[in-house]
């Protein structure tokens, strides 16, 4: 009931005020980053009205243009996209790489675009905050290879997100999605298999049925912390702001189940396969050998061994629009 009163909060100030959403500002990692972490390794460092790089120029995790560019077409909004390939919620908590982080790397590149002697310059009632993190939180080199500090928790790791959320709502913003966690199980990095892959080419160092069996555990459990977290925060802003919960986990279980309803490239549709190849996975130089076809791509929900694809992209952006318009189960 509470979440109702907000949502017509919302709806209603923004209809008396002839209001409607311009901005989205996306914080993240690979799964949403187009540029920036390519930007950072080949010293062009991003700076404050950063411009994305596009194929054919470059490409995404995704192989291509990542789902942001797509929900800022599919609803006519400027998209902000500050996330970084690589990187974690925190690197005090998390430390995987120095990327900077969406807690205080990418905050303060919004804070650098957004914010002039201490006042906001985006209106609160026409831009959302998406966040979608937690992949290499949890991840190898981290909690799933069991290399995680001694420190860090998942309740660590599902405060970061909420507390980062507080800090942008100190700041000003009030429209906030946190996405949750996919199914990592399903993907060829954390499958039940003695395969290796470009990402951990060794499978004599690990036990893989572990690491199938936590792909599966530490998203559930960090998913259902975010989700009753939302609730904490409705409650805390009283109406000053809105957080919803994006259901990705879910939606991701669907492209599996239902694959025929979102993937039509030239090939049946494939679930479980990737489109990028790369044959020898202890050496990189042989990526991209044996790859599908422009044609085949959109038959895959799989770019690689961990990323989707560009498809999967633009069913993603498709359902985020639609979360926008509050018109999505997920």
């Amino acid at each position: 009931m509470f979440w109702l009163i907000q949502v017509l909060w919302l709806t209603t100030l923004a209809v008396a005020n002839g209001k409607s959403l311009k901005h989205v500002c996306v914080f993240g990692d690979s799964f949403s980053d187009q540029s920036r972490s390519h930007s950072i390794s080949n010293g062009t460092y991003p700076g404050k009205d950063y411009q994305e790089v596009y194929p054919p120029a470059d490409s995404a995790a995704n192989g291509g243009f990542q789902w942001p560019f797509y929900l800022g077409i599919y609803g006519n909004y400027k998209i902000w996209n500050y996330a970084v390939g690589g990187t974690v919620c925190s690197n005090d908590i998390t430390p995987v790489t120095t990327y900077p982080d969406v807690s205080n790397g990418q905050k303060a590149w919004f804070i650098q675009d957004h914010v002039v002697n201490g006042r906001l310059q985006l209106d609160p009632e026409e831009f959302k905050v998406i966040v979608w993190i937690g992949t290499n939180d949890i991840g190898i080199h981290s909690f799933i290879s069991n290399d995680q500090p001694n420190n860090s928790s998942m309740a660590d790791l599902a405060d970061c997100q909420l507390n980062f959320v507080r800090s942008l709502h100190s700041i000003g913003a009030r429209q906030f999605v946190l996405m949750s966690m996919i199914p990592l199980q399903l993907t060829r990095l954390y499958a039940d298999n003695p395969l290796g892959t470009i990402y951990w080419p060794d499978v004599t160092d690990r036990n893989n049925t572990q690491w199938h069996k936590s792909a599966y555990n530490y998203p559930n459990t960090l998913n259902r912390l975010i989700r009753d977290g939302v609730s904490v925060l409705n409650a805390e802003f009283k109406g000053d702001g809105i957080v919803e919960y994006f259901n990705t986990y879910a939606l991701f279980e669907e492209y599996y189940n239902n694959p025929n309803k979102y993937y039509n490239g030239s090939l049946p549709a494939n679930v479980t396969g990737h489109c990028h190849q790369c044959p020898n996975p202890f050496d990189w130089h042989y990526c991209d050998i044996g790859d599908c076809t422009e044609d085949e791509r959109d038959s895959f929900m799989w770019w690689d061994e961990l990323h989707p694809s560009e498809q999967t992209g633009r069913n993603l952006a498709a359902e985020m629009n639609r979360k926008f318009d509050g018109k999505s189960k997920y």
